[in-house]
């Protein structure tokens, strides 16, 4: 019995392995390259690593306002000679002893304005920090919608291509029949053959393109994307509400943008710098604990073991340093104008950006809906010039022109669809506003249907 149950299993485990080779290759669809590209895209790792490293700032500050405390010990072999005058002349006397220290030192500040200042340039930088890697993660999306439809849109044009060559050979095969039965022209015939020959050349040109974007995808999602990509339906609709105007985009962008409130962190970073650096000419004060043990510690104290506990509070004044203070101040006073100006110029080329991705996206509207209509009014201009060719109406340069514009047409509207997807997707990354939501509406419209 247990033999004819392992046969059975093992037939069946042979079958349903054939059905699994069987069956074709799933494709890579938008939802799934963004998720490879989160493990796998090195700029995003590196975005990741930099994040992490710059949280700890804020704890790096934060040590300058907490309790030091340190320990010291020390043991020392001492050979010592001791001259004296005396009454009765100069003596000398050598000694030779061990000596040893140990102590527990523990300082508080109290009063230190430049600790401080360091504590919230930390704090500032950390919040940059995850702002930047924020930030980070909505470009990603962007990245991986940029290759992943620009690899569709290769794709596409190397099929287009294909399909433009194949219809040449038949207007050629057809031309020949007509030169064959003298109804038609050598002219044609040789127009059409060098039609032909520039359909190939550029077909060569599609197919480097798609590797170079196929290529560009791969360094994303740190493999291959595979043979086939999800398509972008022909019914594709994002399901948002209906756009807001340009100004509410703004204003978005101004509140939520991480790289320009990213900005705005480093801009007090480098604010406290400037007063850290202008600390340089207060006093501070701080709380300083000992306990120390020392033996033998001198040579009059040859011998002798002192165990002392002191607490008390030290204050230390700057007089002079070389003019270091000031220099540094006024270097700092400089960068802090420097961030300014570069926060004024992230916000004019933010919104500049948003300007342009929020036009891209109201005008890719509507070129899908013109270029739907000039794919339509080219096939069926197709449509009738080949038949007109047939009742001698039309020559099969009008079929090749009208072929051409059909093939323009194709391509135009693939090229539209996609620049739609990708200025929706960018007017919600610069907005600050891009979320998981809006990655699942976009990977909808790809796949199947």
């Amino acid at each position: 019995m247990d033999k004819l149950v392992c046969r059975v299993l093992a037939a069946w485990l042979l079958v349903t392995g054939s059905a699994l080779l069987a069956l074709p290759a799933m494709a890579l669809d938008f939802r799934q390259a963004y998720e490879l590209a989160l493990q796998h895209d090195p700029t995003w790792q590196a975005a990741r690593s930099e994040s992490a490293a710059g949280s700890h700032e804020q704890a790096l500050g934060r040590a300058a306002l907490l309790p030091n405390l340190s320990y010291r010990y020390s043991r020392m072999r001492n050979d010592a000679e001791i001259r004296q005058d005396t009454p009765v002349g100069p003596t000398r006397q050598n000694l030779a002893y061990s000596s040893y220290s140990s102590g527990f030192t523990l300082t508080q500040p109290l009063f230190d304005a430049a600790a401080f200042a360091q504590y919230r340039e930390g704090k500032a930088r950390a919040e940059a920090a995850g702002l930047t890697l924020e930030r980070a993660r909505q470009a990603l999306a962007v990245r991986v919608l940029q290759a992943y439809t620009d690899a569709l849109y290769a794709e596409e044009e190397v099929v287009l291509m294909r399909a433009h060559g194949r219809a040449l050979e038949e207007e050629a095969e057809r031309s020949r029949r007509f030169v064959a039965g003298g109804e038609g022209t050598r002219t044609d015939q040789m127009e059409i053959e060098a039609q032909r020959r520039l359909v190939e050349a550029q077909l060569i040109e599609a197919e480097d393109r798609r590797q170079d974007a196929r290529n560009a995808l791969a360094v994303l999602i740190g493999h291959s994307p595979g043979a086939a990509l999800a398509p972008l339906r022909d019914d594709a609709r994002l399901q948002t509400p209906a756009l807001p105007p340009l100004d509410e985009w703004r204003e978005r962008a101004v509140a939520h943008n991480p790289e320009l409130a990213a900005q705005r962190s480093l801009l007090e970073a480098t604010r406290q710098q400037r007063n850290q650096q202008r600390a340089g000419h207060l006093p501070s004060v701080r709380l300083v604990a000992r306990s120390q043990i020392t033996d033998s510690n001198a040579e009059n104290q040859v011998g002798q073991r002192y165990d002392t506990d002191s607490i008390g509070v030290e204050v230390q004044v700057p007089l002079y340093a070389g003019g270091r203070v000031r220099a540094a101040s006024r270097q700092a006073s400089d960068s802090l104008e420097q961030a300014r100006f570069e926060l004024d110029g992230a916000m004019a080329e933010l919104l500049n950006d948003v300007e342009c991705q929020y036009r891209m996206t109201l005008s890719s509207q509507r070129r899908i809906e013109a270029y739907r209509d000039a794919v339509a009014a080219a096939e069926a201009r197709l449509d009738a010039t080949r038949r007109s060719i047939l009742g001698g109406e039309r020559t099969n340069l009008d079929a090749l022109n009208a072929e051409q514009q059909h093939v323009e047409a194709q391509r135009d509207l693939a090229r539209a669809r996609y620049d739609y997807l990708l200025a929706w997707l960018s007017l919600r990354w610069q907005a600050g506003v891009l979320d998981a939501g809006d990655i699942e509406r976009v990977a909808g419209a790809f796949g199947a249907g």
